[in-house]
């Protein structure tokens, strides 16, 4: 009966090689369980008894709720159930991520106090949920094995004053609400190792007086996303003392004041800021170490120095001896500020034109006259310039013969520095 037996052949060798699977040793199964979601993972253990306890071994689980509005189930059901029957006894990695489906009754902080007890090193956290801000376990903030943290929107940051957090490296704390500045202060305190520091704040997140001062710390990416337009409270304020710091990344617009302090080693700073700001001169005196700046030259940094805003430029410079690299980024910008008033010559030109700057670049250029009057100061002062390139912004009426006058425009600016490049991206 040969049709019958070749009829069972494909039948037959689809179950020799289930079971070469299935015989391979544990830790090359969770292995492959880490190459599909987490759900599907759990779901394997119906394939037969070898598979039934395999994916609670896993080390990475991530529960994530869906954004389509036409899933209304959260994966909250799955996640809470899963988690229990986890067995590893260790847990390097949990991201739980609930959207609005998911119920205000659902109790994440046993959940993170399941991954606490586990020696978790990486989670992250977010919830979108319709609940209040909830508060997360004591022993989170005194966890040993914590090395990456992330925290995201409707969490309350209640820290006790035993935190401790020894293995703390990289901290994200995402549109979050702290319970009170004590606990902001109790947090970074608590952290002896943090390199990396990142935060996105709103407006109504219960801290009137924002401290980072972490001694350790190499980088800091702090983002308000307050207008100042909605800012009420002029008393707010922004503090950073981190002799440390190396890289900074600044985007405000709230108005908030702002004081730097220690700052010998920072390297590279990106500016984006609602001036003018209290303090100015001492706000950008904080980067005279800078080796690399970049600064988002639009309408809110632009508007309020009104026709003098080129003139306070180049003192910004004189404060940064040692620059390398400059950008300018117009990207927001509509309208100059005032095209019929240009700055004026300075006296004398910063020492980092003269003696360091080899890098500028200018991103969505628009030929405006301030624009130009930019690019012609760094191109016949900068006598270190190895490269200078200028990024056209792309507009809907900017014919062709237009942008190629601009870039002739450019090219006949005569450069101080004989072996350098003026390169344009169109």
């Amino acid at each position: 009966m040969p049709e019958t037996t070749e009829n069972y052949g494909g039948r037959i060798e689809e179950i020799v090689c289930e079971d070469r699977i299935s015989v391979l040793p544990e830790d090359l199964l969770v292995t492959i369980l880490l190459y599909v979601p987490t759900k599907e993972a759990v779901a394997t253990m119906i394939l037969s008894k070898r598979w039934l306890f395999i994916w609670t071994m896993l080390p990475r689980l991530d529960y994530r709720d869906n954004n389509d509005d036409e899933i209304k189930k959260s994966v909250w059901w799955f996640l809470e159930k899963s988690l229990q029957l986890h067995k590893a006894p260790v847990l390097p990695m949990l991201i739980i991520e609930l959207g609005p489906q998911c119920p205000s009754d659902a109790d994440v902080e046993k959940c993170v106090a399941k991954a606490v007890d586990h020696r978790v090193v990486f989670l992250r956290l977010g919830l979108l949920w319709s609940a209040d801000p909830t508060s997360l376990p004591k022993t989170l903030y005194s966890c040993e094995s914590l090395k990456i943290l992330t925290l995201s929107d409707k969490i309350l940051v209640d820290v006790p004053c035993t935190a401790c957090l020894p293995s703390l490296r990289t901290l994200d704390l995402n549109s979050v609400v702290y319970k009170n500045e004590n606990s902001l202060i109790r947090l970074l305190s608590s952290c002896p190792v943090l390199k990396s520091l990142l935060v996105k704040r709103n407006k109504d997140d219960n801290v009137k007086k924002f401290s980072v001062k972490v001694p350790s710390l190499l980088e800091l990416i702090y983002t308000n996303l307050s207008s100042h337009n909605d800012v009420e409270d002029t008393g707010r304020c922004v503090v950073i003392d981190t002799p440390a710091l190396t890289e900074f990344d600044f985007f405000d617009h709230s108005g908030d004041s702002c004081s730097i302090e220690n700052t010998l080693c920072f390297e590279k700073v990106s500016i984006d800021v609602y001036l003018p700001i209290p303090d100015l001169d001492k706000f950008l005196r904080s980067f005279s170490a800078v080796l690399f700046l970049e600064l988002n030259l639009n309408d809110e940094m632009i508007l309020p120095w009104d026709s003098d805003w080129m003139d306070s430029l180049v003192p910004f410079l004189k404060n940064i001896p040692k620059l390398k690299c400059l950008i300018g980024d117009y990207g927001s910008t509509d309208e100059p500020p005032n095209a019929s008033a240009l700055w004026s010559e300075s006296d004398k030109d910063p020492e980092c034109l003269s003696s360091s700057l080899e890098k500028f670049d200018l991103i969505d250029y628009t030929g405006r006259e301030e624009e130009k009057e930019l690019v012609e100061y760094i191109l016949t002062t900068s006598k270190c310039l190895k490269t200078a390139t200028i990024s056209l912004r792309s507009l809907p009426d900017l014919k062709l013969e237009d942008k190629a006058k601009m870039i002739e425009e450019l090219k006949a600016i005569p450069r101080v520095s004989k072996t350098s490049q003026l390169l344009f991206i169109t």
